[in-house]
């Protein structure tokens, strides 16, 4: 009790702007916690994301944690791994957790050199000829880098050739990945040996490593939201209705794949008859298409409420975001379909304004201004045959 009143205490000295009611049930059920003195960089491209994510590999002195939902045997994948080996055979504690469907198709001998230097791998949930270790649904999509206990990466991005390329030296692949410092790096560490002991991975001294926070080295109060279905709660879910409940002016939404269930589309819907200026960015260029031609079934009552849709072209648009009014923002690895929500582990980062949530929401303002907009009419003039194949698949995404 004196801990949760301590809790409630600092969080009322901070003055901070008002949070969604579903953070602050979360931060009362101390199931996440807000941290002071982070310091955290954005990164808008995979190109310069995975550079500063190599850097951070060839400087870690002790251990190095990296989660990943797709690792590609390819130049982007061997630099990562010869990285990896390297200061595996330097002797430091290099541990590396992939997701078997995410990378299916790598083939284990890629791996041969780093589990010879010394370095630790584990598949998270292999596909067996009988029995799967877990449904075959629930994948671990979360992507997290984790360097000396101090550095931490988290975001959109995987490892592949195609997240770092670039089209006449431009970035030609548009997401969001953050490096921070600070006491949050704390909690990614904690997620990632939550998912080294869930997929089978050998001991690691899990109490050292979470034996000592992080010296605060910024100004940014964030909170780390780990999601995933042994949680049962939904938690991104159900934060984004909250948030666009208690929306008051704005809320900008950005994702690759939108197939989010009923109750999202409710809160959508809502928040723009109260008035609020509902922005939803989501991906014209899409590795994806089933998801598209679902979302184009979902989108007319969306616009006829007023919600206000967009779609990039330019690039392949991979970023997670939600922004409220400025003061809260939210960027990770939950994409807002079914899949995340339900079956998927996933890792968020709740960061808290003023200033921060506003930077982010700049950044996809310029995206805005380029991206082509989706109206009512334009999908009205789509023939009966794309109707029924949209509303098809939106069904069958519904049901699977």
């Amino acid at each position: 009790m004196d801990d949760q009143r301590r809790v409630k205490s600092r969080l009322q000295r901070s003055g901070l702007m008002r949070r969604p009611a579903a953070i602050r049930a979360l931060v009362r059920r101390r199931q996440i916690r807000f941290t002071s003195g982070n310091r955290i960089e954005l990164f808008d491209n995979g190109r310069d994301g995975l550079a500063a994510m190599l850097a951070a590999i060839r400087g870690a002195t002790r251990q190095i944690h990296l989660e990943t939902y797709i690792l590609r045997a390819d130049s982007t994948g061997s630099e990562f791994v010869e990285a990896l080996s390297e200061k595996a055979a330097a002797g430091l504690d290099v541990s590396l957790i992939y997701d078997a469907l995410g990378s299916r198709g790598l083939d284990r001998d890629f791996l041969s050199g780093f589990v010879g230097a010394g370095g630790r791998v584990v598949r998270f949930n292999p596909f067996r000829r009988w029995f799967p270790t877990f449904t075959p649904r629930r994948r671990d999509h979360r992507k997290l880098l984790i360097i000396d206990g101090r550095v931490g990466f988290v975001g959109g991005l995987n490892i592949g050739d195609e997240y770092a390329a670039t089209v006449d030296g431009v970035p030609s692949w548009r997401d969001e990945h953050l490096r921070l410092e600070g006491p949050a790096v704390r909690d990614l560490e904690a997620l990632f040996l939550e998912s080294w002991f869930r997929a089978g991975g050998p001991g690691l001294p899990w109490q050292d490593l979470l034996s000592k926070e992080p010296e605060p080295v910024g100004d940014t109060r964030c909170a780390v939201l780990a999601d995933g279905p042994l949680f049962r709660r939904r938690r991104m879910r159900d934060v984004l209705i909250s948030g666009l409940a208690d929306a008051e002016n704005r809320v900008l939404l950005v994702s690759p794949y939108f197939s989010p269930g009923r109750r999202v589309l409710d809160a959508l819907e809502q928040a723009s008859e109260r008035g609020i200026r509902v922005d939803l960015l989501l991906a014209g260029r899409t590795d994806h298409p089933l998801f598209r031609r679902a979302t184009r079934a979902i989108l007319p009552r969306l616009l006829a409420r007023g919600v206000r849709v967009f779609e990039d072209h330019n690039r392949m648009m991979h970023a997670k975001v939600a922004v409220f009014d400025d003061s809260v923002s939210i960027v990770g690895t939950s994409n807002l379909d079914r899949q995340s929500f339900e079956y998927s582990f996933e890792v968020n980062v709740i960061l808290e304004g003023p200033g921060f949530p506003e930077r982010v929401r700049q950044r996809f303002v310029r995206d805005l201004e380029h991206a082509t907009p989706i109206s009512a009419e334009s999908l009205a003039h789509r023939g009966p045959l794309t109707k029924l194949v949209d509303g098809v698949a939106a069904l069958g995404l519904w049901m699977f």
